[in-house]
């Protein structure tokens, strides 16, 4: 989630704090990744029929730094999770169960459809003489079906387990139905083609949002950044945005790729949102710049953010983003403002545990201390070759769609890019050289 508001917050109250950049300005710089973000956009985005999408993704990532000359430090979560973030953690694991029962809700849907489907069809074929010699049949499957719409329908109003677009479709079959009652067998036709589009399209995004990233997931892209000799860390039990800032904090990195806002309150080095976008620039976003603005503190700023919403507590019922700024700023802490607080109009949630959430922010996780640590071990050729055709990976593919693609985020001068993929001997193995 991150802070809730806060970039609406910066560009209203501290524009200087946000500006657009290309990622070619980030050259010769050693760019910490949450890696989860990116992960989270392999997996769940736009699925074009890519195979190992995650590792895919990876490697055109890794090599569009390569083009703009950055040295990426990629950050993944490990198998633990903070014990703070557990109001986050719970409420994820509710989404999951509301995809999961609506996925089986739309499979279940398209099975009716199909024999909605095909009893238009029968209805249209014998609506002449012979219509009345079948009518009992088909009356008698149309009262069976009719049965289970009404019990899906009554089923799909528990906005606990279904999704309101779930419930709309529900409510589309059900006028469906009524339409062939009443013998509009054309218009019930028509809307009957549009509803299957429709829940062949909700039932793939529910496959796709029900799929769940698990360690090993992480753990295969981890091994083969590696291989291409990348420095990929993991924490345990703490935030990947958290060791990113800490990172930063110890000089071993200028900034940090991340979509998530928490990414700013861990620390002061600037973040790097939508990196890599087809559709959209870099957009860079400075902490310390966004204090001077607003004239707060490190601790202040933490306390706005904490009253914005943030993954590790409740807020208080009644104080937006904007009034929460006003707040801090008179105040300076949300001690102060308690004190201050009219408990008829605004109430803390029972979840609001902001101290919980100060903790968080400002104990950050270790990160080595050896500066081998920081310095990718040298690729195994041989090794990259097998991974890259496990993978069913074309380093000349992957090459042509990053140097011809319209990113707003330009590579740099296409002078420095190395070999051209439409020369005569376009296979080579600097293609493959992660140096």
């Amino acid at each position: 989630m991150g802070v809730q508001g806060l970039t609406n917050i910066l560009v209203r109250y501290a524009p200087s704090a946000v500006r657009e950049i290309r990622a070619n300005t980030l050259s010769k710089q050693t760019i910490a990744f949450d890696a989860s973000c990116h992960l989270n956009k392999f997996i769940y985005g736009e699925d074009k029929g890519v195979p190992h999408r995650h590792i895919h993704g990876f490697y055109q990532l890794a090599r569009f730094c390569q083009l703009n000359h950055i040295t990426p430090i990629f950050v993944f979560d490990g198998p633990g999770r903070l014990p703070a973030k557990h109001l986050e953690t719970e409420k994820r694991a509710r989404s999951r169960r509301k995809v999961k029962h609506s996925l089986l809700f739309e499979q279940n849907q398209s099975t009716r459809l199909d024999a909605w489907s095909q009893l238009t069809t029968a209805l249209a074929e014998n609506s002449g003489a012979c219509y009345p010699t079948i009518q009992p049949d088909i009356e008698s499957k149309m009262t069976v079906m009719a049965k289970e719409l009404r019990q899906a329908l009554s089923n799909s109003t528990d906005s606990e387990k279904y999704t309101r677009t779930v419930r709309e479709l529900a409510i589309r079959e059900d006028g469906l139905v009524t339409d062939m009652m009443l013998h509009r067998i054309k218009e019930a036709q028509s809307c009957l083609k549009t509803l299957q589009r429709d829940n062949l399209a909700m039932t793939h995004s529910l496959e796709k949002r029900s799929f769940q990233i698990t360690q090993t997931i992480r753990t295969e892209c981890q091994d083969f950044l590696k291989a291409l000799g990348f420095v990929c860390f993991s924490t345990n039990d703490h935030e990947a945005e958290a060791m990113c800032a800490n990172l930063s904090k110890q000089g071993r990195t200028t900034a940090t790729v991340s979509e998530d806002l928490d990414t700013l309150v861990f620390g002061d080095a600037p973040i790097l949102r939508h990196f890599f976008s087809k559709a959209r620039p870099i957009l860079q976003m400075d902490p310390i710049v966004a204090r001077k603005e607003l004239g707060l503190s490190r601790a202040s700023f933490v306390d706005l953010c904490i009253l914005c919403g943030t993954d590790f507590s409740g807020t208080i019922r009644g104080i937006g983003p904007h009034r929460a700024v006003e707040w801090i700023k008179k105040y300076g802490s949300i001690e102060r403002i308690l004190e201050h607080l009219d408990s008829t109009t605004y109430e803390a949630s029972p979840t609001f545990n902001y101290q919980l959430a100060r903790d968080v922010f400002h104990h950050l996780p270790l990160i080595p201390s050896h500066d081998d640590a920081y310095v990718g071990k040298r690729q195994n050729e041989a090794l990259v070759d097998d991974l890259l055709k496990f993978y069913e990976i074309d380093p000349v593919d992957v090459e042509i769609k990053l140097r011809s693609s319209h990113l707003t985020q330009n590579i740099i001068h296409a002078s420095q890019w190395g070999i051209n993929p439409f020369s005569p001997n376009p296979i080579s193995n600097d293609l493959f050289r992660f140096n």
